[in-house]
């Protein structure tokens, strides 16, 4: 092959990857500014979601509205979901047995997020509130994650557990409601609270859109600067 025929191959070549790549950018770019919308959109609904006062919702229900329960923690057994990070540091979620004073069913609360202690030995030291209290939040479903072997709970008053399993659970306590409350207010010191509604804000979102928006417009640029040095060679 010639050194004009694998420029002219070499010019081809470029030009089916910019004809694939823009429309690719740009589809991506849309894709983008599409779940910017569809985020918006949840976020308002929360917040805009009825509250229900001293009732479990049906289940289908549970993350549509915003719950308010009165009644007493359980002291034991009290959950550390394992491994949660908050602004790089290692901790627990600390989850506990909720009985509302206005239901049979008991509720696992997620009362927040705690820093670990320096040590895997050392666990850290609870004191939870105990009489009537209230407990506000929103309602999720617990998923099992991936795990390369089985999670062995010891029974102990503080249970060290990779994931909160409500099938698990609901042997140990059979009137246990299916979802979990996601507590907005700290009820127990040293605790961090605060659940975002969806896992990426609108305004991620439209920063990725803008970067694939932005290298489509570089490889456009780039394209036609190609594209008229070729035509000047020409001319010449």
């Amino acid at each position: 092959m010639s050194k004009v025929q694998q420029r002219v191959w070499i010019k081809h070549l470029i030009i089916l990857l910019v004809l694939f790549f823009i429309p690719l950018l740009l589809w991506l770019g849309v894709w983008q500014l599409n779940r910017a919308e569809e985020k918006k959109i949840i976020i308002e609904r929360w917040d805009n979601a009825p509250q229900l006062m001293n009732r479990l919702p049906e289940l289908s229900q549970a993350g549509k509205v915003k719950v308010n329960l009165t009644g007493q923690i359980i002291q034991q057994p009290v959950y550390l979901l394992d491994n949660r990070t908050r602004n790089g540091q290692v901790g627990y979620e600390l989850v506990v047995l909720f009985q509302p004073e206005a239901s049979t069913s008991l509720v696992l609360v997620n009362l927040g997020w705690l820093k670990a202690p320096r040590t895997r030995q050392q666990l850290p030291q609870i004191v939870l509130p105990k009489g009537p209290i209230s407990i506000s939040g929103r309602l999720v479903s617990s998923t099992k994650p991936m795990q390369l072997e089985e999670d062995t709970w010891p029974v102990a008053d503080v249970v060290r557990v990779q994931s909160i399993d409500i099938t698990r659970l609901q042997q140990l306590h059979s009137a246990l409601y299916k979802a979990v409350l996601l507590s907005e207010i700290s009820l127990v010191s040293n605790l961090e609270v605060g659940w975002p509604v969806v896992n990426m804000s609108p305004e991620r979102h439209l920063g990725y859109a803008l970067q694939w928006f932005g290298l489509a417009l570089v490889l456009i640029i780039g394209s036609g600067l190609m594209l008229w040095g070729s035509l000047k060679r020409r001319a010449i």
